[in-house]
């Protein structure tokens, strides 16, 4: 395959990060987003996003709720079991996500900007001194292939900072600006790249090789044996595919067989 497939990175051999290198990402995201919201004035925060039927607010109203369901475990379940009341035809997962933002709901922007600092400089040390019994506690997530299994710190570590840091390119889609996904982008597109290998998400599709440009950039071997093709797209945008935020990505075929494009386009994954 050429050059590229030379210095693919294996994504199955990626190494998971560890909590001080999680606790980076995180803190970069909470840092990023207290800049975000301090620049948000008028009605940027009523900005239509991807986000189903959220505005800027309630994406934020989403991520207080995350945090203080870190803070208080025990809001995890008592949200839970209003989503299933009020949101009886979704995905509980995604009922629960509504009724973080419902809760948040109309909170003045200036109370709003504090609460987010607040829980999240809390949620953060929580998540750093959680003991490893805790820590190594699964549970079920009900109508999402993939997460029927999965640990509290897997939780914690790697998809809060993510659903932060894709959280912010939505925002800053919605207001038509320019995303900087920050010092850690690499790191963090990679744990998604070992993610779609380690799990069911990439399945039966070829094995290829995936150039990621811009910010967050790689390239990765995905899958086993020899790649079919070598794609090219850019990496945040395939974070927004990989996401189901976008389902028209640019993707490239460099060499090889163009079912390997069909293949990196069609993934999906939840994030």
């Amino acid at each position: 395959m050429g050059a590229e497939e030379m210095t693919a990175v294996l994504a199955r051999e990626i190494a998971r990060a560890d909590r001080s290198r999680c606790r980076l990402h995180r803190d970069a995201e909470i840092q990023a987003w207290h800049d975000l919201l301090a620049s948000l004035d008028g009605d940027d925060w009523h900005r239509r996003t991807v986000c189903d039927e959220w505005d800027v607010a309630d994406i934020a109203g989403h991520l207080c709720g995350q945090a203080e369901d870190v803070i208080r475990p025990w809001s995890f379940p008592l949200r839970d079991r209003r989503a299933k009341r009020v949101y009886p035809d979704v995905v509980l997962l995604d009922a629960h996500m509504m009724v973080q933002a419902d809760d948040h709901r109309g909170t003045p922007p200036a109370e709003l900007r504090a609460r987010f600092d607040r829980l999240w400089a809390k949620a953060s040390r929580i998540i750093s001194r959680n003991p490893g019994l805790i820590r190594r506690i699964q549970f079920k997530v009900d109508g999402i292939p993939g997460f029927e299994r999965i640990e509290l710190g897997y939780v914690q570590d790697i998809l809060l900072a993510r659903d932060l840091w894709m959280h912010r390119d939505d925002v800053c889609q919605a207001l038509g600006r320019e995303f900087d996904a920050g010092p850690y982008a690499e790191e963090v597109v990679a744990q998604v790249m070992l993610d779609l290998v380690d799990g069911p998400f990439w399945g039966a599709r070829p094995t290829v090789v995936l150039e990621l440009t811009g910010q967050g950039g790689g390239i990765y071997h995905l899958g086993s044996g020899e790649p079919v093709a070598t794609l090219r797209t850019d990496a945040v945008g395939y974070m927004r595919t990989v996401s189901g935020r976008d389902d028209h990505p640019a993707v490239e075929l460099v060499s090889g067989d163009p079912a390997g494009v069909d293949a990196v386009a069609g993934c999906r994954m939840p994030f």
